[in-house]
């Protein structure tokens, strides 16, 4: 079962720094633009280091961030209590989290646990500049079970908001918990749970890789921090969680042909106006056997056939929980060409927004949304031992990159 400790962790001293101008949304939902402008609001900000002109130029600027103390280092064990405000749809939540971290399991001992296939050049790239800076600069997103929500009562009664940012409409909170009592109260209850990863499976393979590499340097000695990778862990039961379906724009030329044989796969329920998308996807909400297609000015409702959705869930009765999974099989059926042949002919696009799908697809293929789905379903998939299509989920939003680093140099841990 995983071991979860408090940690020594690094925070930008706020002395020094405006905090509004040094942190960053994970590197890999942004564009090269957006980068460009992040970096270009301070010379300190975290996109500096975690996605740097040169390797060798991150070694430098962390050297001089943590000369001119930039980054301060906590002076005792911690654990970050984190809330995340934010509106959807109109909604106000408040998700509640905690960073602290936890011991590396290699994917098969079924203690961390995945759910999504990974991409070997990203692996490589992310694993050059963790041996080069020798610190991790954002968290893996955890989930684990907590029905009684045990661990974010234990944190929530003494917390004093170290960190309060707002960025693009979310405001962002981190709490130092230094309280022994309530860390070893948090990190105890941790000890019989699995982990399941939501979001960072090439930054979790690539820590297994740099742990391999360490290895070689100082020997297996269980107590050096490489080791462990800092997590941001929240239970599946937070009513505030948001998991979202990712949806597709495809480009191939076969579109016609998908059209014809899609009939024997699926029945249009109704055409409706590209007005009434959002409606549409809430009236299929947690329905595996619903897709909407987006094509010219036209939305299309569709259903898969009872004995389709049979045959499907017969091969691969967790997988099929997902509309995703269903629709992907269905493609591959029609048209004999998997997603990700179309992916490496750059003929799909993955976007989290449906508006965005609605205002594309029209001129520049087809748009296929998908209803959301509860993460619990992640869970059931995961321990099972599937992993799901690529990019099949969204969690909204994402934990801010830079709130606090963590080194990983070969330190002896207390």
């Amino acid at each position: 079962m995983p071991e979860c400790l408090a940690f020594r962790g690094f925070l930008y001293n706020q002395a020094k720094v405006n905090i509004k101008e040094v942190l960053a949304p994970p590197y890999d939902i942004v564009t090269q633009e957006e980068i460009e402008d992040y970096k270009k609001k301070s010379p300190y900000n975290i996109f500096h280091l975690e996605l740097p002109d040169t390797l060798e130029k991150a070694k430098l600027l962390l050297d001089q961030f943590l000369e001119e103390e930039i980054f301060v280092q906590n002076g005792k064990p911690t654990l970050y209590y984190h809330e995340l405000l934010f509106t959807y749809e109109g909604k106000e939540y408040l998700r509640q989290g905690f960073i602290l971290l936890v011991r590396l399991h290699s994917f098969d001992e079924g203690i961390i646990l995945p759910h999504e296939r990974v991409f070997p050049k990203i692996t490589e790239d992310r694993l050059e500049l963790l041996k080069k800076t020798q610190f991790q600069f954002s968290q893996i997103y955890g989930l684990y079970e907590d029905p009684d929500r045990f661990t974010i009562k234990s944190l929530t009664s003494n917390k004093d908001f170290y960190i309060e940012v707002t960025l693009e409409g979310e405001t962002q909170r981190l709490a130092k918990i230094e309280d022994p009592k309530v860390i070893e109260s948090v990190t105890s209850f941790l000890r019989d749970k699995k982990i399941y990863i939501a979001d960072g499976h090439h930054r979790y393979t690539t820590a297994l890789k740099y742990r391999e590499y360490m290895q070689s340097l100082y020997g297996a000695n269980e107590k050096k921090d490489f080791n462990y990778i800092a997590m941001y862990l929240s239970p599946f039961e937070d009513p505030n969680l948001l998991m979202l379906p990712t949806h597709r724009i495809y480009t191939f030329s076969h579109r016609e042909e998908f059209l014809h044989k899609l009939q024997f796969f699926a029945e249009r329920i109704e055409t409706l106006s590209l007005s009434q998308a959002q409606e549409a996807l809430e009236s299929i909400k947690e329905k595996r056997d619903f897709f909407l297609l987006v094509l010219e000015n036209n939305l299309w409702l569709y259903k898969i056939k009872p004995s389709k959705l049979q045959e499907i869930s017969s091969q691969e009765q967790e997988l099929s929980l997902l509309p995703l999974y269903n629709f992907l099989k269905i493609l591959e059926l029609t048209l004999g060409i998997s997603e990700e042949t179309l992916k490496e002919r750059e003929e799909v696009e993955f976007l989290a927004d449906p508006q965005e799908v609605i205002q594309r697809a029209p001129q520049q293929g087809l748009g296929v949304l998908f209803p959301m789905v509860s993460p619990l379903i992640l869970k059931e998939i995961a321990s099972a031992g599937k992993l799901m299509p690529h990019k099949s989920t969204y969690f909204h939003p994402k934990i801010l990159t830079g709130l606090v680093i963590s080194e990983v140099s070969g330190k002896d841990l207390p």
